[in-house]
């Protein structure tokens, strides 16, 4: 009941709920091109930002139970799913990356038996 409340609200609490998925998605993936861009794509990385998604999602609980600001609701709800999006996309590109150089071997083995087996 207290969702549609906000749903209609005109303030800021209304305008963050009404954008959240938009503005969540924005700051991960900021985020992860942040890490890309300064070659930050490594296992201690992706646990770096998992323990920042973890104690944003502690603080989210802890301001949940403990005060009745719909802002600071809204707030909170935002850093912790933008943190866990970006912990998604980064442990995403570090999985990509891997298949790519896997992929870059498979091909160099192939086609180097190509090469050994062409018969001139």
């Amino acid at each position: 009941m207290a969702s549609h409340a906000i749903e209609g609200s005109r303030g800021p609490t209304g305008w963050l709920h009404r954008h959240r998925f938009r503005i969540v998605l924005w700051i991960a993936v900021a985020e992860a091109i942040v890490v890309w861009a300064t070659h930050g794509l490594h296992i201690a990385t992706i646990v770096v930002v998992a323990a920042i998604a973890f104690a944003s999602l502690m603080l989210y609980l802890f301001t949940t139970e403990r005060t009745r600001s719909s802002f600071l609701h809204e707030f909170v709800w935002l850093l912790a799913a933008s943190q866990l999006g970006a912990t998604i996309l980064v442990a995403a590109g570090y999985i990509i990356i891997g298949a790519l150089i896997v992929l870059l071997v498979i091909f160099a083995l192939v086609a180097l038996g190509l090469l050994l087996l062409e018969r001139r």
